[in-house]
């Protein structure tokens, strides 16, 4: 099965309503590449990378796709992804291995693996080998700029609307705006619900520790991303000293850099960004490294790339994903639990 073309498109959205806020960064609005690839035989593999905020990245992403990677592409066997990837990790060495080639090689990795799925008529999870046919969701919903009345409504449509977690962000004020937002929530939704809270990077080390106590004594699920990602001693440190779990990763790139973060044990749960982490082929390397030092593993993001993943990875824990537009939205679920995707491949249509 031969590559016969690849096609890209970008878009750009600003938010509806107004800007949300993290501690880190206000974003306006988001944007996204997509990616389609056409076999000979005239099946179509489709693949995405998206963006936070609206600047020139789509647009840039999409020439970067269409002049460097598709022309090592065209022509390949669709059904040799590693080596294609691995052809495009070389190929773009000079643009950096970490950071916005690797969006690039990402989107057309989720094609080629939606392509393959296709052509053997199967969700694509199920040729890498599934652990299972469900995963617990939650659901990303307390940005910074909420005030405490619509923190808890966007919490309780959470539960409402079936999921098993809730996360909010936190860092942007002090500590007692961190618990009385955590508290809030926690009033909405009960003791039942599992709540994650997302510091962004903004903190220091001896500040994530101090915030990360007071959250383990109010019961909070993990605590992410309190330091800035490439802090590897910082994590390993915090990890060694808190009760509370910490989260981290969705800021790396490739396995390499996650094999080094487990072995100075920097989190206690994994959450590679399928963008980032350099596309399925190489977060199945991710989750096999997880599953080796024994680190559960929660995806940064949802999709129906991203759960496919976590079918396969054996300490896959949660999937992440926002509120559904509407009950028929993806993700499908079942007692706190997304669904496996059921059509070939990814399952986009």
């Amino acid at each position: 099965m031969r590559v016969k073309e690849v096609r890209t498109a970008y878009s750009v959205r600003p938010h509806a309503a107004r800007p949300i806020r993290d501690a880190l960064q206000t974003l306006t609005g988001g944007g996204s590449v997509s990616v389609e690839i056409e076999s000979e035989g005239g099946l179509v593999g489709r693949g995405s990378s998206s963006f936070g905020r609206i600047d020139g990245a789509p647009k840039a992403l999409s020439v970067f796709i269409d002049e460097v990677l598709a022309p090592l592409v065209v022509g390949q066997d669709a059904t040799r992804i590693p080596a294609i990837v691995e052809s495009l990790k070389m190929e773009t060495e000079y643009h950096g291995t970490a950071g916005f080639a690797t969006f690039g090689i990402s989107a057309v990795d989720v094609a080629l693996w939606d392509l393959l799925g296709k052509a053997h008529g199967v969700p694509t999870y199920q040729l890498w080998g599934a652990h299972r046919d469900r995963v617990p969701a939650y659901a990303m919903v307390g940005w910074s700029n909420y005030d405490l009345d619509e923190l808890r409504q966007q919490c309780g449509e959470a539960v409402a609307q079936g999921f098993r977690g809730v996360k909010i962000k936190v860092g942007a004020g002090d500590l007692d705006d961190d618990v009385r937002r955590i508290e809030a929530v926690r009033s909405q939704v009960g003791p039942d619900v599992a709540l994650m809270v997302d510091a962004n990077q903004v903190l220091t080390l001896s500040e994530a520790l101090r915030r990360g106590e007071a959250f383990g004594e109010l019961g909070v699920t993990w605590f992410e991303e309190p330091l800035p990602a490439q802090d590897f001693a910082g994590y390993a440190e915090l990890t060694s000293r808190l009760l509370i779990p910490v989260a981290a990763g969705e800021n790396l790139y490739g396995a390499r850099q996650f094999r080094e973060f487990f072995q100075r044990r920097g989190c206690d749960i994994v959450q590679p960004d399928l963008r980032r982490a350099g596309g399925p082929t190489e977060i199945r390397a991710v989750g096999a490294l997880a599953s080796a030092f024994g680190v559960p593993y929660a995806s940064h993001g949802g999709g129906p790339a991203a759960l496919s993943l976590l079918l396969c990875a054996p300490t896959a824990v949660w999937l992440e994903t926002g509120l559904r537009s509407s009950p028929s939205a993806f993700p499908r679920l079942e007692g706190g639990c997304a669904l496996a995707p059921q059509g070939p491949g990814f399952e986009w249509e």
